[in-house]
């Protein structure tokens, strides 16, 4: 068989599998969606392997601190890079949030770009605490005031960047309530759950300031509670995501309109005008916001 030949029966094979139901945007969308699951069970199983949890103790001294670090050297590892790859997962996760976005009406194009420059952000929270774990973990034997410096940084890395994703959780937010659609996009309990959610993070701010008590970056504030809740969050939306992903119609998102320049009820009550009286200049084009909702 020549090379001809082969690259012939390559091509047909590779279009009919893109033809193929795995390879359809809804399936392609439900992965993304599907990634804030994995997302945050490596980003737990970081922590378990490192023996995290509970975590390191802030008020050790840099003995006691960098044998943690010398005695758990392969869990330590395995954890930073466990770490480091929920980050993958991050980024489908938030495209599928922000694509999802696209199909409310009447949310502004910037609540999309603000959700996404925020996940963008928000994936250094994973990546940058995994980088920083490896370093930690690469030379245990070092000296032992630099592995307690760098063991703090870590965990100052890892709680207190929690503001993007409070903008993302409000971005969110703010998009399912301005869908006053009879059947929404999400349930507006989502956007209650991601309006509070955040506000648990706040106490993480402080982290730097104290090293005992529930605000240290042991505490049942700073980590425990916004562990859990952070984790949580991944999966319920990841639940939600994939619920809408799936009524979604055939062919990608359903285009609405970008602009909030209309409600719906408005662009229901200018179609039934229409389809009553007709156009009134036969000649003339139909607006955009027309167009966009016979696409919708």
């Amino acid at each position: 068989m020549g090379i001809a030949a082969m690259r012939h029966r390559f091509a047909e094979k590779a279009d009919r599998f893109v033809d193929s139901r795995f390879m359809s945007a809804r399936t392609f969308q439900l992965i993304c969606a599907f990634c804030g699951i994995p997302c945050s069970l490596l980003f737990l199983l970081g922590f378990v392997a490192a023996d995290f949890l509970a975590p390191v103790k802030p008020w050790w001294g840099a003995e006691q601190t960098a044998h943690h670090y010398q005695v758990h050297k392969t869990g330590v590892r395995a954890g930073a890079a466990l770490i480091g790859l929920s980050a993958v997962f991050y980024m489908p996760f938030c495209t599928a949030i922000s694509a999802q976005m696209r199909r409310i009406p009447n949310l502004h194009h910037s609540a999309r770009q603000l959700q996404l420059s925020a996940a963008s952000a928000g994936l250094w929270t994973f990546m940058l605490p995994g980088i920083i774990l490896a370093t930690t973990s690469y030379r245990p034997w070092r000296d032992v005031n630099i592995t307690q410096s760098l063991n703090d940084f870590f965990w100052i890395c890892t709680l207190m960047p929690w503001p993007t994703f409070m903008v993302q959780s409000w971005v969110l937010a703010y998009a399912i309530l301005v869908d006053r659609r009879a059947k929404p996009l999400f349930p507006k309990e989502v956007a209650i759950y991601n309006l509070i959610i955040p506000c648990l993070w706040t106490p993480a701010i402080g982290i730097h300031c104290t090293k005992h008590g529930a605000v240290a970056y042991n505490g049942g504030l700073t980590f425990w509670c916004l562990g859990v809740t952070f984790c949580t969050q991944l999966f319920v939306e990841s639940v939600f995501l994939m619920r809408a992903i799936y009524y979604q119609p055939e062919g990608g998102e359903q285009l609405v309109d970008m602009f909030p320049t209309h409600n719906e009820k408005d662009l229901e009550a200018n179609g039934k005008d229409l389809e009553a009286h007709g156009p009134s200049d036969p000649d003339s084009e139909p607006s955009s916001t027309g167009a966009l909702h016979q696409q919708a």
